[in-house]
């Protein structure tokens, strides 16, 4: 659904970006996977013994996003299954499809709109899944209520938990992806889309990393003229949140902190768009921002075709930096600002709390032959032993216990060249290529105990430590600072199955003109002068203010109005 937790922030792509976001690894090089499919019983033997032989076993098929590592021959997946089996006191059959991140959102898409699913798949990023739910498609979960302990204290303990995981009408029809935090409650904020600069290109021409839109203007303008066959910026994901963001503004259905707004309606989008076109205009925009990919902006990067991202993974930039040959550092910044706004927004993950997050959820079908025993399976996955196997790996191999109490990864991993490639031999969820088990929960403090060194600009000087380290971002505040987007603190709504269609019916028409119009207006296409009648076709297109009073009367809905 379009909004189910904050404000469904249209990066988008988002997609490949919001997943990531789950990831927080340090590579996000995994389009190279192909399809794999595997079984428990192909990879693992009976763990069971006697206690288990004479036991039905749990069959099921589960559909995963896979990032490019063997995952059912990896030594952590199989100690997965072996500690499955005796958790469960029998044996399981399991049979997994993965399916390569790169190609995930298209192909799930497709399983959902044929009905098509297996027993557990992972819904596409940000997928409005009530209509197929309504359907019948999917298994509803509210009646498993007191089968699912240790999932319902994830419910629990969520900021809004309970608003995010069930539909108005009390059914619940998804398992939200689990994080435990890396941050602490009250301080740090993890930005996981950053903007980045070549540091070797600004340093040798003395050009100012720029904190403003206005710097980030002349920086361009001054690499135009230094090398006059190149675009300097572009964009990862064909984000361009970063200008919208600093003129305090989204590009769709928003919460202003007060109430829903639609975004093209705001002042600030039609000035994010002027600013883009001269930009677009003047040659320093790629002019296949719109169409890039994740490797396309990779090698650009490393080919210095583009010297300026406004919009990259956050920890990209410093895998570009280690993994080149000529010496290249790629800094990376908060979003630069807009003084006419004030700071500007950033892409806020909450990394404090203990949360639950629809950025990847696990639908379950309706027809899955031992609903519960599959439930009894899965709320496992939320226990804190089965999320530090698959995050931390295996006791005594890959981490031991602290004198705190808290597991650390053993030396031969975190002084290895690249931590995260070291983890890939293990096969754990801290690591490059490898996401064992189902994949619904993880400890995101792994992901900071790994973390290499990136480079990051602040203070006016080149920084070389981790970022999830560095007090650039770990001396934040958290909640609330001056770069909180307004709906990250603002309601969780849902929608009922009315409610969704009348989005889904104004929204498919009117999210196509306003794509179509935006991107006429950058490349100067269409004029500025005819703004207004941009507004008119927007307001013909579908009926804006029904579809911002279904917001807002969710939101009364929250608020208990």
């Amino acid at each position: 659904m379009k909004k189910l937790s904050k404000k469904l922030i249209a990066l988008l792509t988002v997609a490949s970006m919001l997943f990531m976001v789950a990831c927080s690894s340090g590579s996000s090089n995994s389009d190279s996977s192909s399809d794999t499919k595997g079984s428990a019983t192909d990879t693992t033997s009976s763990s069971g013994g006697d206690k288990t032989a004479d036991a039905k076993p749990l069959k099921f098929t589960a559909t995963l996003t896979g990032w490019g590592g063997d995952d059912a021959n990896s030594m952590v997946h199989k100690e997965w299954l072996k500690v499955m089996e005796e958790k469960m006191g029998r044996p399981l059959d399991i049979t997994f499809n993965w399916i390569p991140q790169a190609e995930y959102e298209e192909k799930s898409k497709l399983m959902f709109s044929t009905g098509d699913l297996t027993d557990i798949t992972v819904t596409p990023f940000w997928y409005d899944y009530v209509k197929v739910a309504k359907d019948g498609l999917l298994l509803e979960l509210s009646q498993y209520k007191d089968l699912l302990p240790n999932y319902m204290e994830w419910v629990k303990a969520t900021k809004d938990g309970e608003a995010l995981c069930f539909l108005p009408d009390g059914t619940m029809y998804v398992f939200m992806q689990g994080e435990l935090p890396r941050f602490p409650a009250d301080k740090g904020m993890l930005a996981q889309n950053m903007s980045a600069y070549n540091y070797n290109v600004f340093e040798k021409h003395n050009i100012k990393i720029p904190e403003t839109l206005d710097e980030l203007y002349v920086a361009a303008k001054k690499l135009k003229e230094l090398y006059p066959n190149e675009y300097p910026i572009n964009t990862r994901f064909q984000s361009l949140n970063p200008i919208f963001y600093a003129h305090h503004v989204d590009r769709d259905v928003y919460w202003n902190g007060e109430e829903y707004v639609y975004g093209p309606f705001e002042e600030g989008y039609k000035e994010s768009l002027m600013f883009l076109n001269k930009l677009y205009t003047e040659g320093l925009l790629d002019p296949e921002y719109s169409i890039e990919t994740n490797d396309t902006i990779k090698m650009k990067a490393l080919n210095q075709k583009n010297f300026i991202f406004l919009n990259e993974w956050f920890t990209s930039p410093g895998e570009y930096s280690r993994n080149n040959e000529e010496g290249l550092k790629f800094a990376v910044t908060l979003y630069p600002d807009n003084p006419k706004y004030g700071k500007c927004w950033q892409t806020v993950s909450n990394v404090n709390t203990m949360n639950l997050s629809n950025w990847g959820m696990f639908a379950i079908d309706a027809k899955t032959k031992d609903p519960e025993g599959l439930m009894k399976f899965i709320d496992l996955q939320y226990s804190e032993e089965i999320i530090r196997l698959l995050t931390w790996g295996i006791e005594g191999v890959t981490y031991t216990i602290g004198s705190d109490g808290k597991p650390q990864f053993v030396d031969s991993i975190l002084n290895a060249k690249d931590p995260w490639a070291e983890g890939d031999k293990y096969g754990m969820r801290a690591s490059s290529k490898h996401r064992p088990g189902l994949q619904m929960a993880a400890d995101t403090a792994a992901y900071v105990a790994f973390a290499p060194n990136d480079y990051i600009y602040y203070d006016g000087k080149l920084h070389e430590e981790p970022i999830e380290k560095s007090p650039y971002i770990t001396e934040i505040p958290f909640p609330e600072n001056e770069y909180m987007p307004p709906w990250f603190n603002g309601p969780t709504v849902t929608f009922t199955t009315e409610e969704n269609q009348e989005i889904s019916k104004i929204k498919t028409a009117l999210d196509t003109y306003r794509d179509e119009m935006q991107t006429k207006f950058i490349s100067g296409e269409e004029s500025f002068a005819n703004w207004d009648k941009f507004i008119n076709g927007l307001k013909s297109m579908g009926d804006i203010d029904r579809l911002l009073e279904i917001y807002n009367a969710a939101a009364d809905r929250f608020y208990g109005k």
